[in-house]
């Protein structure tokens, strides 16, 4: 990745016991993803910052350790005996200065643009950015806005 470490998108504990093996948790596509969308909005992204003393460490991967969010979240990795059936490929992300809903508004007026291609879908209506991967039926939008 050009802008992100591991320790910024992984929690403390998975990033002592992986640490650059962590990697091997997301979905490529989605660390690229996040990559373009820094570049395309040419200002810092937060997901996690456990590492420079905040609290934020599950906006990122999501292990079973985590407490917050669904099962079967696009923020975790999914595995069948011990494979990874379906890697992470979801972020939350605080965007400099940006509010969550600028940001949304940013994205899709500009969704055509290559930058933002592996984008599917964005949380609505909350104070962080959520967006994913998640593959969307032909019927839906070109990013789809969901609420949780």
């Amino acid at each position: 990745m050009k802008y992100f470490k591991i320790e910024e998108i992984v929690d403390r504990e998975t990033f002592e016991t992986l640490g650059e093996e962590a990697w091997q948790l997301f979905n490529t596509d989605a660390l690229i993803a996040l990559d373009d969308l820094r570049e395309f909005l040419n200002t810092s992204i937060t997901v996690n910052d456990w590492a420079h003393g905040g609290s934020m460490q599950w906006r990122g991967y999501r292990s079973d350790r985590c407490p917050i969010g669904a099962k079967l979240s696009y923020h975790r990795a999914i595995r069948k005996n011990g494979v990874i059936i379906r890697p992470a490929e979801a972020f939350d992300c605080t965007i400099k200065g940006y509010t969550a809903a600028e940001a949304r508004s940013v994205i899709l007026a500009h969704q055509d643009d290559p930058l933002l291609e592996r984008i599917t879908r964005m949380e609505d209506k909350v104070s962080w950015l959520h967006f994913d991967l998640m593959e969307l039926p032909a019927n839906k939008e070109r990013i789809y806005l969901f609420k949780a």
